[in-house]
């Protein structure tokens, strides 16, 4: 039977969709990754022997030992320059691997003329001005003498193929990874709009971006990961050169509190993309029961384990997963794969937890 895992965020980005999908990819026998991404959020892994992968178009799941194709989907937004420039640096394990890399003739392409226009504008909804949301007008409107999608772009010409082509390809799949974007709360649909994404966020939605048809989902094995931080973050509100906040990232829900980085004993993070500081809030029990029911993720990837101080906010979160219907299957409790813990299933709740509770103590005695 034909297998399909994928990954979803389920607060507002930024919670180490990269990180899990690449440690997934190195331990399972994935043929096809598939991803429907744009260059406004970035994705980061990295591998057992240190090697770093900060990509906005090509999946992180390049790493799989026996993979054969990555499909960028129709919903796809590309920018060219950078795509080409993942792909030249990761040349090494394409060529030893032979990987087919494949473009959806429909994808959105970012062009001048669309960064050049968010530059103008966007700054009240801290956007990060990449082009996103004009590449994605500029498809809607469909103007036959103006190129849009990736079919239209002579730099990218050797990696588009025909739908029929890519749907092909889909069917030839035997195990597939797909890696969202974003968060679900973001979505454009069911986040606090107007600070949102230009689009959805949701397992329909990123399925149909990657052009999974329907009769491969219905008959298809499919399992959600859903991934999750244990401190949430947004990113940076804009200030003018004077110091005067001329922009707002949007608000958190009603159970939770913006913290600083300083209150929690951690540096800073800074934004993949925009490389900003983000903002940082507790958890929300509201949110991460609204994103499990949306996503329908049965297991959950809980990262940033490392920052929790106090047991009781740590089970907190393991309640609130849970009681959505979820279970925590890995933990982060650093930035890269070797920090990545692989849980048991364990037999009932108390088992579970008592297990969660003794990996984050010895992460903590280990520091």
């Amino acid at each position: 039977m034909k297998k399909i895992d994928l990954v979803i965020d389920l607060q507002f980005g930024s919670t180490g969709k990269g990180l899990i999908v690449g440690t997934l990819a190195t331990y399972e026998g994935y043929d096809t990754v598939i991803t429907a991404w744009a260059p406004n959020a970035g994705h980061t892994f990295i591998d057992a022997r240190g090697r770093k992968f900060v990509h906005t178009h090509l999946a992180n799941g390049i790493v799989a030992p026996y993979l054969r194709r990555v499909l960028l989907g129709p919903g796809s937004v590309i920018n060219p320059a950078q795509l080409l420039a993942e792909i030249e640096q990761c040349k090494d394990i394409i060529e030893e691997k032979r990987i087919k890399i494949m473009i959806h003739p429909h994808a959105a392409v970012v062009t001048d003329e669309h960064l050049e226009e968010e530059a103008q504008s966007m700054t009240a909804i801290g956007s990060t001005k990449k082009g996103v949301g004009a590449a994605m007008i500029s498809r809607i409107r469909r103007q036959p003498n103006k190129p849009a999608v990736a079919k239209d772009f002579f730099e990218l010409m050797d990696l588009v193929c025909t739908t029929e082509q890519y749907t092909r390809a889909v069917h030839d799949s035997t195990h597939i990874l797909i890696e969202g974007a974003q968060g679900v709360g973001l979505s454009m649909y069911h986040g606090f709009y107007p600070y949102t994404t230009s689009r959805d966020v949701s397992t329909f939605q990123i399925l149909a971006d990657c052009g999974i048809p329907a009769t491969i989902f219905n008959q298809a094995s499919c399992r959600v990961v859903g991934t999750a931080r244990t401190y949430p973050i947004r990113v940076a509100n804009r200030f003018d050169s004077d110091g005067r906040q001329v922009g707002f990232s949007g608000p958190g829900h009603l159970d939770q509190t913006e913290i600083s980085f300083e209150q929690i004993g951690q540096p800073t993070e800074l934004t993949t993309v925009t490389k900003l500081p983000r903002r940082i809030f507790t958890f929300s029990r509201q949110q991460i029961l609204g994103a499990i029911d949306l996503s329908g993720a049965s297991e959950v990837f809980l990262n940033f384990v490392n920052y929790v101080q106090d047991e009781q906010y740590l089970l907190s979160i393991v309640n609130a997963i849970e009681e959505a219907g979820a279970r925590i299957k890995w933990l982060g409790l650093g930035p890269d794969i070797l920090s990545v813990v692989l849980l048991s299933e364990g037999e009932n709740y108390t088992a579970r937890r008592k297990e969660i509770v003794s990996k984050w103590q010895r992460y903590q005695f280990r520091n």
